[in-house]
């Protein structure tokens, strides 16, 4: 390799470096490069639900991808953003509101190239919090306004913004109380209804450069792949929403993670690694899966219009940079 830093691999006729956790990529006195780089921001927690109705789905981190160039002896820390803790009924989640989720946080490669992380997912009775990607609201209130650009359909060349949409409106309305769906890097988290929890966004597959067949980073995906320049492998998709929770005892009215692709909900799932939320009080809202930086499932209730019984969010997944250059 003619730099340091991070898991080294080669694939393609390019040295991949990828990181997970922080660190350093350090160049010697020789280098000379245009890297293409892959930065994912880390994901929002899914909402805390503590009694009546379902709470939102976490926002996925900022996916942000692009070229840059890097000259000889740099010392450049890559920083990996964290996930967001779940609401918790129990206490403590949270300083100012231990039912709301907590936002991620920003993963970056050297200052300049930064992926905030994603939104937290409502617990209380308010909006999702706003990052890279929204958080899904509650009970009547919207989703997480997302600062990263909207995805075109086409892998390439991200804003400097990242890509990232908003969370998706949760609902208070018998039978059943949907949370909002979290925003992914891909499309925007979907509202809840009156019978089912919003899906959340769908996540976006890391350009060819990064799709070693012998890495295992990222997480599964479609195969009937609906982006412009994927593939039909289920590998290598980051950043994805976090499903909604619901009140009620019902598995069919979940929010499936990172399972909504701005046109219609993607069978199967959870994908992306997104959390999915849960429905009842038996189980609490699903975690995302590390380095994905794709949002918790949201939290679920044991009925609409309950005084008690409600489970605690789900946990965001940590991002990630991936930093690639001729071998």
């Amino acid at each position: 390799a003619k730099a340091t830093g991070g898991a080294i691999s080669f694939y393609g006729g390019k040295t991949i470096h990828t990181f997970t956790n922080t660190a350093t990529f350090t160049t010697p006195d020789s280098f000379s490069e245009t890297v293409e780089y892959v930065v994912v921001g880390g994901g929002g927690g899914g909402g805390a639900e503590e009694n009546s109705t379902g709470s939102g789905g976490g926002g996925a981190g900022a996916y942000r991808t692009g070229t840059a160039p890097i000259g000889s002896s740099q010392n450049f820390t890559v920083q990996i953003g964290a996930g967001g803790a779940g609401g918790n009924i129990g206490g403590g989640a949270n300083p100012n509101s231990n039912l709301d989720g907590i936002a991620g946080t920003s993963s970056f490669f050297g200052p300049p190239i930064t992926a905030p992380g994603g939104g937290f997912g409502a617990g209380q009775i308010t909006s999702g919090g706003p990052g890279g990607s929204g958080g899904g609201g509650k009970q009547g209130n919207s989703g997480g306004p997302a600062t990263g650009g909207s995805f075109p359909g086409t892998i390439g060349p991200s804003p400097t913004s990242g890509y990232g949409s908003a969370g998706g409106s949760g609902i208070s309305s018998p039978p059943i109380s949907g949370g909002g769906g979290g925003g992914g890097a891909g499309a925007a988290g979907v509202n809840g209804t009156s019978s089912k929890a919003g899906f959340g966004g769908a996540g976006i597959q890391v350009p060819t450069t990064f799709r070693d067949p012998a890495q295992s980073f990222g997480a599964p995906g479609p195969t009937s792949n609906w982006i412009t320049g994927g593939d039909n492998s289920g590998k290598y998709w980051f950043a994805g929403g976090g499903g909604g929770g619901a009140s009620g005892n019902s598995p069919p009215a979940i929010g499936k993670g990172g399972a909504y692709d701005g046109t219609s909900e993607i069978p199967g799932g959870p994908w992306s690694g997104a959390g999915d939320g849960v429905s009842g009080n038996v189980n609490n809202g699903e975690n995302a899966l590390t380095n994905t930086g794709s949002g918790g499932g949201g939290a679920g209730a044991v009925s609409h219009g309950a005084t008690a019984g409600g489970t605690d969010g789900g946990q965001g997944g940590s991002g990630i940079v991936l930093i690639a250059y001729p071998t």
